[in-house]
């Protein structure tokens, strides 16, 4: 168990390193970002929103592990920025029911592409077969962690920190 947990964390800071060296190399994901107005936090939100589907803005509080407050104010704000969309819940009109606007797949679409193109360019010096090695290894564990329940993943990421 023990090593089990050591090449875990080995692999957190593998990744974590690998990723600062390829992150945000052309700057658009922030220039992005700027032009939208947006932070770092309301675009986590977003990509919970778009994964989740269209929900309640409890839920959103606590799928995005944030206070009502404070998920309440994110999402009046990217309201007003015409980034979600709220409507009545059809089975309860008291209840509000939050989505994603046209303008925030846009955007989410834009800043997907902007990362990727970042990381290719990261990548960019790596030799082939590696980046072919790499991106297999990358896909297994991306089908791994998917397939897993939510509560299992915050489980294991509990008991490695």
């Amino acid at each position: 168990m023990l090593q089990r947990r050591r090449a875990g964390g080995e692999a957190g800071i593998a990744l974590q390193r690998l990723v600062n060296l390829i992150s945000h190399r052309s700057g658009r994901v922030i220039s992005i970002m700027n032009e939208a107005s947006v932070t770092l936090p309301q675009v986590l939100l977003l990509n919970r929103i778009a994964a989740i589907g269209a929900t309640s803005p409890s839920d959103i509080a606590l799928k995005a592990q944030a206070s009502a407050p404070a998920a309440s104010q994110m999402i009046e704000r990217l309201f007003r920025q015409g980034l979600l969309r709220r409507i009545e819940d059809p089975s309860d009109r008291r209840r509000k029911v939050i989505s994603l606007s046209p303008a925030a797949r846009s955007l989410l679409r834009k800043l997907e592409a902007a990362r990727a193109a970042d990381y290719e360019l990261g990548l960019a010096t790596l030799g082939a077969d590696l980046k072919s090695a790499m991106a297999a290894l990358l896909r297994q564990a991306a089908d791994e962690l998917q397939g897993a329940p939510s509560s299992a993943r915050g489980v294991r990421s509990a008991a490695r920190r």
